[in-house]
């Protein structure tokens, strides 16, 4: 008998896995992605000039925008109709709120860089044949309803916690397809290293065709060039771990559900002291990044922003063991069995590119540095400890420990939250430019790999800092 229990158990459990329509969604979505990435890639490399290979590409790229775009038409009608079948009680968790402000944010600039592309593309289009400033066009167009789509069905439901059905799986599957297709599209134009026919002509040609004045022309390229692929990068990113959290449960982290934000730790004395640390560890890497930037082949310059990165890395690694000291030998704890949810599957994944990406550049170096070697072990101890904290800190409960322990421990939370987010505002707005002019990479096959990890690198930074605002909100 207990043997006919066990078998009808596990028929049942994956009765409903079929039933909500989990195992269909993954499917179909990995049927789609399996059948469109060769394609995507094969002829994203061949030269903007090849217009059957720009049809093929943004083809692809519009037919499933077209489908995240119905589905997400659907979602709007039925959740109008049949609320309470969608989604239930609304959140206020500050993880979810900061999320939305980043994606409107970063979804409001990728709209604002597709209105310039297609711009120069429509005033320069005796520069090309009318078939590519159509296909330009009609690109640009299904991507701003695309983005302006998520942006709205987001803001409105982003809060809310979806009703575990099969539609809502389907919905969610075919919203990251949309995103992911975006995502490769624009990953693989970054590392074939093409001429844009427009963007990349003469200045002058530009300037004629547009009637901009040059400094204009010259500032609308350069800064599209810099900052349109990383955006869009992190919105696509960002739009799919939001999809894929449309789910019941994937944001009830903690079994709280507000800030309590009155803390007698609070006091100016002690905020001071955590602000100057923070200060201290980010800000000189915010205001060398520029200059690193502007000067890549100085030798002094580079050996300072080495110098200031094993700094801090090494001042978060040494919070990363006070946390890891309070946590496993100074409170007491104990551990609740939690499947992994959605973001933190992103983070796993995520924390696999930047390990890969430091494994890269270790061992390619030409001449061993041991800045940049003591660099890559301590980064490496700390994602490995970070990543560590964080799985733990959502699985455990604290039982009667003393409070200013827990509020040593909430500090230590807070300065890695400003820490990660300072790293991932660098990264999303260098990485791209710092691996195209690395010299370990420069001219090297691990270059096109180190660029096709740039999404993971940018991204693991940010749903780190997010995260760990979920465990100091657990810690409340």
């Amino acid at each position: 008998m207990e043997g006919d229990d066990e078998i009808r158990g596990h028929f049942d459990s994956v009765t409903r896995f079929g039933k909500d329509g989990e195992m269909g969604s993954y499917l179909l979505m990995s049927l789609l992605i399996g059948i469109l990435v060769v394609p995507i890639i094969e002829y994203g490399q061949k030269e903007e000039s090849d217009i059957g290979a720009v049809d093929v590409v943004i083809g692809i790229n519009i037919t499933v925008r077209f489908l995240g775009a119905t589905a997400l038409i659907f979602a709007f009608v039925s959740i109008h109709h049949h609320e309470r079948d969608w989604i239930s009680e609304k959140s206020s968790s500050p993880v979810i709120k900061t999320k939305l402000g980043f994606l409107f944010i970063f979804g409001l600039a990728k709209i604002i860089f597709t209105i310039i592309y297609v711009t120069f593309y429509l005033k320069c289009r005796n520069m090309i044949s009318s078939e590519l400033t159509n296909v330009i066009a009609a690109e640009g167009f299904t991507n701003i309803i695309f983005i302006i789509l998520q942006l709205i069905f987001f803001m409105y439901v982003g809060q809310y916690s979806f009703i575990s059905r099969p539609t809502v799986r389907y919905v969610a599957s075919l919203i990251a397809m949309g995103n992911f297709t975006d995502l490769l599209v624009f990953m693989t134009l970054s590392v074939n290293g093409n001429k844009d026919l427009i963007f990349d002509k003469n200045n002058t040609a530009t300037v004629n065709c547009t009637g901009y004045s040059p400094n204009v022309v010259e500032n609308l390229i350069s800064v599209s060039k810099e900052f349109r692929s990383p955006i869009a990068v992190q919105f696509s990113i960002l739009a799919i771990t939001l999809a894929f959290s449309m789910k019941p449960d994937t944001e009830k982290f903690f079994n709280s559900d507000k800030i309590r934000l009155q803390f007698s730790w609070k006091t100016p004395k002690r905020l001071a002291k955590i602000m100057v640390v923070v200060v201290l560890m980010n800000v000189p890497l915010l205001v060398c990044a520029p200059f690193n930037f502007v000067f890549p082949d100085s030798k002094s310059q580079s050996k300072i922003w080495l110098s200031l990165m094993l700094a801090q890395k090494s001042a978060i690694f040494g919070c990363l063991l006070g946390i890891n000291y309070q946590i496993f030998k100074k409170l007491k704890v104990y551990v609740k069995n939690v499947a992994l949810n959605a973001n933190e599957t992103v983070l796993l994944v995520s924390t696999v590119g930047v390990v890969s990406y430091l494994a890269i550049q270790t061992f390619l170096q030409p001449n061993f540095d041991s800045i940049l070697t003591s660099l890559a072990v301590i980064s490496l101890l700390s994602i490995l400890y970070q990543v560590t904290i964080i799985l733990f800190g959502r699985r455990m409960v604290l039982v009667g420990n003393d409070i200013y322990d827990i509020y040593a421990l909430q500090q230590l939370v807070v300065i890695l939250v400003c820490n990660n987010m300072s790293v991932w505002f660098n990264d999303f707005l260098y990485g791209l430019w710092d691996m195209s002019n690395d010299n370990v990479l420069r001219h090297s096959l691990f270059q096109y790999i180190a660029m096709i990890l740039y999404p993971l690198i940018a991204y693991y930074r940010f749903q780190s800092a997010m995260e760990l605002m979920g465990l100091y909100r657990h810690l409340s």
